[in-house]
């Protein structure tokens, strides 16, 4: 479904991208690192020795991370900034194994080249046509191949808060964002592509139930009812009481999930070591070893345990393609 408050095109979204990455400004991409370490951990023995798409390689972060266990990885991103910078990335840390790639999914599917994992991580929520895109790419994989699918989700205290200011007050909770992914409309998706649904991982549960939610709220809700023209006289302090307060109800929750065995810790992956090419200036470097090195590990659990594991603030979904018979 669509998010509360969605307006924007996917050229749009590429209009915000390409203005980040231009200014060598990669800080938001560096709040999201915290999902490569679970996406590696899950990932590492199905890319073994395989060749990898990543569908949406950004700066390129998964896809050296991806390349430590792989055969070849191919990153393809419609942000020309962010595929130069993953270009630099690559050679300053001396991987031989990832290339990059400006281009859209027409490129791709152009090109006609099979693959056996195709990684899509905080891709399909952008994507107007979540469906007939994801059915293309499916068409791409080798049979048995994998298709990891890597969203938001809302399914949970922070979804729940998030769903109800947007579809109530119609704050845009969300500027980039034109679908709230969810498990059956995946399942949807997977069976229309020719595909089954193998797995589901969820990650992200700091985000999604403690402290995480009171810091992306305090900065989210205000912006949002400014975009919206709202938010005058609104009791902002009792509001934010009341999601501390929840926060801190909601840690026995997560202690009694941990304790069930629901709860896994994710493991830390080794860091990724980069040396400043040559002629590149000191400015740009000292970003790009930021967003390279940056380790903002503040998400420690995942669940492959049902429901819980649909309650994360992310979801991870395994899309296999039957093997030819």
């Amino acid at each position: 479904m669509k998010p509360p408050g969605a307006a924007r095109t996917s050229r749009e979204i590429q209009g915000v991208y390409d203005d980040l990455y231009a200014s060598g400004e990669l800080s938001l991409s560096r709040n999201y690192s915290d999902k490569f370490p679970l996406l590696e951990h899950l990932l590492a023995p199905e890319v073994r020795g395989r060749t990898v798409l990543d569908f949406g390689c950004g700066p390129g972060r998964l896809s050296l991370m991806l390349a430590r266990h792989a055969g070849e990885v191919r990153g393809v991103d419609y942000s020309a900034p962010g595929v130069e910078m993953a270009g630099l990335l690559a050679r300053a840390a001396g991987v031989a194994n990832a290339s990059f790639a400006a281009g859209d999914l027409d490129a791709v599917v152009a090109e006609g080249r099979p693959w056996d994992v195709i990684v899509l991580a905080g891709v399909l929520e952008h994507l107007e046509r979540p469906a007939e895109q994801l059915g293309a790419l499916a068409r791409l994989l080798r049979a048995g191949g994998l298709l990891c699918v890597q969203t938001p989700s809302f399914a949970n205290f922070r979804g729940d808060v998030y769903n109800t200011l947007g579809n109530l007050l119609g704050l845009p909770m969300s500027l980039t964002d034109l679908w709230q992914v969810t498990p059956k409309g995946v399942q949807a998706i997977a069976v229309a592509g020719g595909l089954e649904l193998e797995r589901l991982v969820g990650g992200h549960y700091h985000f999604a139930f403690l402290d995480r939610v009171l810091e992306d709220f305090r900065q989210r809700v205000p912006a949002a009812a400014r975009d919206a023209g709202q938010g005058s006289g609104w009791q902002w302090e009792r509001f934010f009481t009341w999601i501390a307060e929840r926060v801190e109800q909601n840690h026995a929750l997560l202690d009694a999930w941990v304790a069930a065995g629901a709860l896994k810790p994710v493991p830390r992956p080794a860091p990724l070591r980069a040396t400043r090419p040559a002629g590149l200036d000191g400015a740009l470097w000292a970003s790009l070893e930021r967003y390279l090195t940056y380790d903002g590990w503040r998400e420690p659990y995942y669940s492959d345990v049902p429901p819980v594991c649909a309650f994360g603030a992310s979801a991870v979904y395994f899309l296999r393609k039957g093997r030819a018979s």
